[in-house]
């Protein structure tokens, strides 16, 4: 690939990643109440099935800090949509798990997920998403490995 052609597909990567925050804050803010953010911790709490993570394990998976995962947490508990207990592990760590509410919530926003997900069904094709998605799981693991070296 020419460095150019990196170069553009990055910098699209980027205007994208950033154009879908602030969509997806305005979106879900809007419709639910909640920012993008927080549905994705909630996601997040809610697809650890019986294994609740701890808020490190939250942050190190949404490419988040601990510290701005611990204040959609506290945010989350206050509204009542997040019980925090004593992790069986560990007493340093808190387990997470979502209440009722919480569930509803998410449901909620998982359903508003899925309404613009299908909208964009009609501009991209299957095919288009699929090499997509290889690319960017490859530069993804190319850039972790030299993060680790």
């Amino acid at each position: 690939m020419a460095s150019t052609d990196y170069r553009e597909l990055m910098r699209h990567l980027h205007r994208a990643a950033l154009l879908s925050e602030r969509a997806g804050e305005r979106m879900f803010t809007r419709r639910i109440g909640i920012g993008r953010t927080q549905l994705l911790v909630l996601r997040t709490i809610a697809e650890a099935g019986d294994k609740p993570p701890t808020q490190q394990a939250i942050a190190d998976h949404l490419s988040l800090t601990k510290g701005a995962v611990s204040r959609q947490v506290d945010g989350a508990r206050r509204h009542g949509w997040l019980e925090v207990a004593e992790s069986p592990r560990s007493r340093r760590e808190k387990s997470l798990r979502l209440t009722a509410a919480g569930r509803a919530l998410l449901d909620e926003g998982l359903a508003v997920q899925r309404e613009y997900e299908r909208a964009t069904d009609t501009h991209i094709s299957a095919a288009d998403l699929a090499a997509s998605v290889r690319t960017l799981k490859t530069i993804c693991e190319l850039l972790e490995r030299e993060e680790h070296s």
